[in-house]
Order: structure tokens, then C-alpha cells, then sequence
């Protein structure tokens, strides 16, 4: 692209960034007849929901990672999830990286095991997708309408989460999802099932499940459950923590609580017996990338790799939009939080390990949901292995993520997955980091659009 190229163009909108939010804004504008503008900083798509090949993850965290979101990034080269981090990358390289710079950018020396380890691992690169954030997708929820209404189908693929398990006391159960499961299992008694399923069937059936939040709605979540439905242990745990998703010593109206676990019973029996869908390749960054598809459809306009100098109003109801390769006129801006000028890190911190494990702890050719519960807090876990082409075959990728800063998390995180491996598999590459929630409350002008980061739930929706 010539250095002026774009001088002079108009948009109706621009939008900067494309994670999952800002893609779908882009291809509703494109598909409403309006002109877009989709412009990245980086050289390639996602944003906060990007996925990379393993040396491709490396150089986001080396090249392309903003600071004030991940402030640095540990990894952890086999080992014990115990032991010191194998290298921090905390400052970041404006040179494009890839592993033959990589000693060069890198502060750090490798040793002579850890470097060959590294490069057995880099001969499948491509057979890795590492998500920054991953995230799973309700059978029956708001973004797979979407997805169906705009025929997206042909650009993505999903595979269903089988089995779910809570991490409680030092170990790991699998916790039945539906009405079959729960029948066919043999870690519950005759009582629990029956605890369980009059739970189900009261969420799942709308007279029933009306007249339950028009009678306790106003109640505590937790003692709904303990005083109406008798739950307790382990099976309190399981729809406390795994299915409504409640935070350790959060407390929920009855009201939201059976909101949450309603979502979750509907969406079973859609695709098979499981709530949730799991991307084929990296579900978030696919997803976006199927917006940035639809909206190019529509004569949508993309530049990745493209710093944005300067936004100014250049008249009451337009900007001036100051990129490397010239300068447009736009009506409306979108842009993704980090993009902000006015953004600074806020108190709300997720932390994150992500685990490639030399094993198929949980199964060979499935994907599951975990909960890992104690005192300190509630872990989630996603699991997944070759069968969603994420890892190569006979490994698994373990994430965990907790509100949380890593500095009060780790310990929390590196005892869920433990739990959750059973000394089953052993990690290959353990990489650990903080992602901070910036704050934009200070609107930058009307006519200015924000998006949302990421949140620590497990779902897109």
C-alpha cells in the first residue's frame, strides 16, 4: 500500500481492533449499507481473543503484547508448575520476532534442555492454536443465534464439551449434564440424583420455573438450594461453582442463580447432551474472524498491521483519523479498549496459566469444563485436545484462569491444575500471566464507541 493511500477516503465508521466485539459492530454496519473501515495495529486478527501457533505466541508476548493490559508473561519450559519460571518476558520489542531472533530479543539464556525441548516442540508449530482467552459457547445462548441468523455456520466449527468436572479436597469428579447422565452415574446416590433432577425439572419447565422466582426470588441463591432443594457437599458445589459460575463468597440473589442455571438446562439437548460448544481451531479468534469474513462481504475495508497516530474531531459530527498510510474522514469510531487514549489499568485482574501437557489426562478425543474449588477462591478450567486441532495428537492444552492478581492467584492456580491433571499428564510449556481490565470511564468525545475486554467468565456470551 502506497504511503498516502488512503488520504481523503470517508467512512460512516471505523472501527479499531478486531476481537469478537468489535468484528460483530463491523459487519452490522457493512451489512446496513453503511461504509466500514476495520483497522488493526497489529498482523493479525483477534485482538483479545486472538489465537497463535506456539512460536507465534511467544512473539505476541515478545512483540505485539500491550503492557498495560499484561504487564509480562512467564513461561515455564517442563518442570514443575512449582518451580521458577524458566524466563519473564516483561519488556516488549518493536522488530517483528520469530524463533531464529528470539535468543537475540530475549533476556534470558536458555539451557542447553530447555532449548531442546523447545525445539521438539516447534517441529508440530502449526499443530498448536493457543487462545489468550479462552472461552466456550452456550448451545441455546445469545452469540449462537447470532451465529445462525447470520449464517456464519460455513465459516466455523464448534465441538460439543462433553463432561464437566469439579476439583474439590484433592480430587476430581465428573459431574453428570443431563437428565441421562445423571440416571447413568454411578458416583451419585439414589437421594442425590433425585436432589438433582427436581432442580432440573422445576428450571426447565416455565410454570414451574416462574412460580419458583415469583416465590424466592428475593432469597439467598445458596440458601435456596440448601432449604428447597436439600443440596448440599458436593452436589451444592457442582451448581454453585460449575453450572451457575458463582464466585467463591459472592453472594446471588435467588433470582440471578436460576436465571443462570435456567441458561444452562435449556441448552441441553440441543446439539447432543452437553450445554456448552467448544471452536474448532480457537473458538474466539474463528469467530471474529467470521465477522471480519461477513463484514468484508458487504464491502468492508481491512488494513492489519496499521498504527493509528492520531483521532481529532474535524467537525461537529465527523473525525479525523491520522493512520500510516494517509488520512480518512469517519462519522462514528469503535474501538477496543486498548486503543483508548484515556485508558489506564483498573483493580479488576484475571490471571491466566495455560498448560500444554504431554498427555490426555481427561480423555483423548474430548473437551471439558472444570471448576476447581477451596478457600481461596473458584478456578475455571477448559480442557481440550487434538480432536478440537488445537494440539498435536496425544497432547492436551490445560487453561486456568481467577480473578485475581498472579502475585495472590498462583499457588490457587497451580493446585487446580495438579487437581485436575491427577499426575496424569506432566506439562510440557506452562505459561502464566495477568490480564488487567483497563478503564475508560472518561469518554474520549461523542461519536466515540468503546468496546468490552474480555471478563473472566467461561462463556461468549
Amino acid at each position: 500500500m502506497a504511503p498516502n493511500e488512503l488520504d481523503g477516503m470517508q467512512f460512516d465508521v471505523v472501527v479499531f481492533g478486531t476481537g469478537l466485539e468489535e468484528s460483530i459492530i463491523a459487519s452490522e454496519a457493512a451489512a446496513g449499507d453503511k461504509s466500514v473501515l476495520h483497522v488493526d495495529r497489529n498482523p493479525y486478527y483477534g485482538g483479545s481473543n486472538a489465537c497463535f501457533s506456539l512460536s507465534k505466541m511467544l512473539e505476541w508476548a515478545f512483540c505485539h503484547r500491550n503492557c498495560s493490559q499484561t504487564p509480562s508473561v512467564e513461561v515455564l519450559v517442563g518442570g514443575q508448575l512449582t518451580d521458577a519460571p524458566t524466563f519473564v518476558i516483561s519488556d516488549v520489542s518493536s522488530d517483528q520476532c520469530d524463533m531464529d531472533t528470539l535468543q537475540r530479543l530475549a533476556p534470558f539464556e536458555l539451557s542447553p534442555e530447555c532449548t531442546k525441548k523447545l525445539q521438539e516442540m516447534l517441529k508440530n508449530d502449526r499443530d498448536y492454536m493457543i487462545e489468550l482467552v479462552p472461552k466456550v459457547v452456550f448451545c441455546r445462548g445469545e452469540l449462537t443465534e447470532m451465529l445462525i441468523s447470520c449464517e456464519i455456520g460455513e465459516y466455523v466449527q464448534f465441538k460439543g464439551v462433553a463432561h464437566s468436572y469439579l476439583a474439590r479436597n484433592g480430587t476430581i469428579e465428573r459431574i453428570p449434564e443431563s437428565k441421562e447422565d445423571i440416571f447413568a452415574s454411578n458416583s451419585l446416590s439414589l437421594i442425590e440424583k433425585r436432589k438433582l433432577m427436581r432442580l432440573m425439572t422445576m428450571v426447565s419447565d416455565n410454570t414451574l420455573y416462574a412460580h419458583l422466582l415469583d416465590k424466592y426470588g428475593d432469597s439467598q441463591f445458596t440458601q435456596l438450594l440448601q432449604d428447597k432443594f436439600k443440596l448440599s457437599g458436593m452436589l451444592l458445589d457442582a451448581v454453585l461453582y460449575l453450572i451457575a459460575r458463582v464466585n467463591r463468597g459472592d453472594t446471588i440473589s435467588a433470582r440471578e442463580g436460576c436465571e443462570r442455571v435456567h441458561k444452562y438446562v435449556k441448552s441441553i439437548g440441543r446439539y447432543g447432551r452437553m450445554a456448552y460448544l467448544c471452536g474448532m481451531y480457537g473458538g474466539g479468534s474463528e469467530i471474529s474472524q467470521s465477522f471480519c469474513r461477513l463484514c468484508a462481504v458487504s464491502g468492508g475495508t481491512y488494513i492489519l498491521n496499521e498504527k493509528v497516530a492520531a483521532i481529532e474531531p474535524a467537525s461537529e459530527n465527523e473525525f479525523s483519523v491520522v493512520l500510516d498510510h494517509g488520512t480518512v474522514r469517519a462519522k462514528q469510531i469503535v474501538m477496543s479498549p486498548d486503543y483508548a487514549s484515556t485508558a489506564v489499568p483498573k483493580d479488576q485482574i484475571v490471571s491466566r496459566a495455560i498448560c500444554i501437557l504431554d498427555n490426555t489426562c481427561l480423555g483423548a478425543d474430548t473437551t471439558a469444563l472444570a471448576s476447581y474449588v477451596d478457600d481461596s477462591g473458584v478456578v475455571s478450567l477448559l480442557y481440550v485436545t487434538h480432536s478440537t486441532m488445537t494440539v498435536p495428537s496425544g497432547q492436551s492444552i490445560l487453561y486456568a484462569w481467577v480473578e485475581g492478581s498472579l502475585e495472590e492467584t498462583r499457588s490457587l492456580l497451580t493446585s487446580a491444575i495438579q487437581t485436575t491433571i491427577d499426575s496424569k499428564a506432566s506439562p510440557l510449556l506452562s505459561i502464566f500471566m495477568e490480564t488487567h481490565e483497563l478503564d475508560v470511564s472518561k469518554t474520549e468525545s461523542r461519536g466515540i464507541v468503546v468496546t468490552r475486554a474480555p471478563d473472566a467468565t467461561v462463556d461468549l456470551d
